[in-house]
């Protein structure tokens, strides 16, 4: 195994990495509070999306069409964010780009795109719902989905499916149960959230775990067919923690130190099922853990530990895999490309 490591740019507050297509190029973007850059493997040489103000957590491609995607915007650092906003980005076929505002969710922290019975769909959390300071979290958060209308930067109807989430902080999408669900966390633990077969329809909720938990994902990573779990614990916590279910209740099976841990994915790394997770402090330690062949215990490599990424995007090309990682603290646009 061998990994390569490219430097594509340095950003302030680098925050958000995306990799999508732009006209039909894998493209590499990434935000942070003042911009957005995209890459491609043309020239390395990044262009602007925007250059104006930033705060972006989240670059989510839309579903079933190209060149376009939704981002979060005015959300900064210390949880300034009761002014956050989505926003509208498309790009044309000379790589010029149009941003458009949508509407404001204040506190808006993360949020996906999907399609259902052909509607373009909306699922975002709340951090919380306001605050007085920083550290006042007296007022939890909660998870709004709606139905996108034709016109994307029209606002849309937006309806709450749970509420009362403390530090409302981790959200990914995947299988759990065999069923499509998103995953939510905060102090009060973790919610599978289930996909209803309409948009108006209840969404069926069950609270896979009680304790607080900052970020999760999920990878069957030992191949029995069942989805395992990983988390960071507690909020932005020293701990990686992954967790299997046995005999109907989720245990740990293996942890890991990290200080001020952030990243936690779930997906294949050279074929494998893989869990990264990495930490914002210290070592800045970025891990890819499988289960080893033959003993099935969890074994680890490190990627990188001089980053600390706040977030990563995957892409797997088949040849090999391409992590592109926002390096926050120290503002470099990062990505490393792993093969055999």
């Amino acid at each position: 195994m061998k990994i390569n490591k490219r430097i594509l740019g340095q950003l302030d507050t680098v925050y958000a990495p995306a990799i999508m297509k732009i006209n039909g190029t894998p493209t590499f973007l990434a935000a942070g509070d003042k911009a957005c850059m995209a890459f491609n493997e043309s020239d390395w040489k990044g262009t602007s999306v925007w250059d104006e103000r930033g705060g972006t957590m989240n670059i989510v491609p839309i579903p079933g069409r190209e060149n376009e995607f939704i981002a979060t915007r005015d959300f900064y650092a210390g949880f300034q964010a009761k002014e956050s906003k989505i926003v509208h980005a498309k790009c044309d076929s000379n790589f010029n780009w149009v941003v458009n505002p949508i509407m404001t969710i204040p506190y808006l922290h993360r949020f996906d795109l999907f399609l259902l019975n052909n509607k373009l769909c909306f699922i975002g959390s709340t951090l919380c719902d306001d605050k007085e300071f920083k550290e006042d979290w007296s007022k939890p958060g909660k998870v709004y989905v709606g139905e996108i209308g034709e016109e994307i930067s029209e606002p849309f109807a937006l309806r709450p499916i749970l509420e009362g989430i403390t530090k409302n902080h981790g959200f990914c999408k995947g299988k759990w149960n065999h069923k499509d669900a998103y995953l939510i966390s905060g102090v009060e633990g973790v919610f599978a959230l289930y996909l209803p077969k309409k948009a108006s329809d209840s969404w069926e909720i069950e609270q896979l775990l009680h304790h607080e938990i900052s970020d999760m994902a999920i990878c069957d990573i030992d191949n029995d067919g069942c989805m395992e779990l990983a988390t960071i614990e507690p909020f932005h916590g020293n701990r990686g923690i992954i967790y299997k279910n046995k005999d109907g209740k989720l245990s740990p099976i293996y942890e890991y130190e990290y200080e001020f841990g952030h990243v936690v994915w779930g997906g294949k790394i050279l074929n494998k099922p893989s869990f990264i997770i990495g930490g914002r402090d210290g070592h800045r330690e970025l891990n890819c853990f499988q289960t080893e062949e033959g003993s099935g215990r969890i074994k680890h490599f490190t990627i990188d530990n001089t980053g600390g990424p706040t977030n990563i995007a995957v892409l797997n090309t088949g040849k090999s895999d391409l992590i592109l990682a926002a390096n926050r603290d120290i503002e470099e646009i990062t990505l490393y490309e792993i093969f055999e």
